[in-house]
């Protein structure tokens, strides 16, 4: 009975995922070709997902684009990512 409530909401909660993709020209720089992430850790210590952060990661000075994923799977997971050179 424990394995059927199990599959029955497990089931249920694959109707509430969905995914999210917003792209941004911001700027008129080339793409470029590096990539920087700033991802939201729920459970970690990093939980900047700013533009400022991602272009660190990537050591981004001119951004090209920005694209930011969102998936809903009970809780929200984003993630920012900046191209650019």
């Amino acid at each position: 009975m424990k394995k059927l409530k199990f599959l029955a909401f497990a089931g249920c909660s694959l109707f509430f995922t969905s995914c999210v993709t917003s792209t941004y020209m911001v700027t008129d720089n080339p793409v470029g070709t590096k990539k920087g992430v700033a991802k939201l850790a729920l459970f970690g210590v990093e939980k900047d997902i700013s533009l400022e952060k991602a272009c660190q990661n990537g050591e981004i000075t001119k951004i090209g684009t920005v694209e930011v994923r969102t998936t809903y799977f009970i809780i929200p997971f984003v993630k920012t990512i900046v191209t650019g050179e």
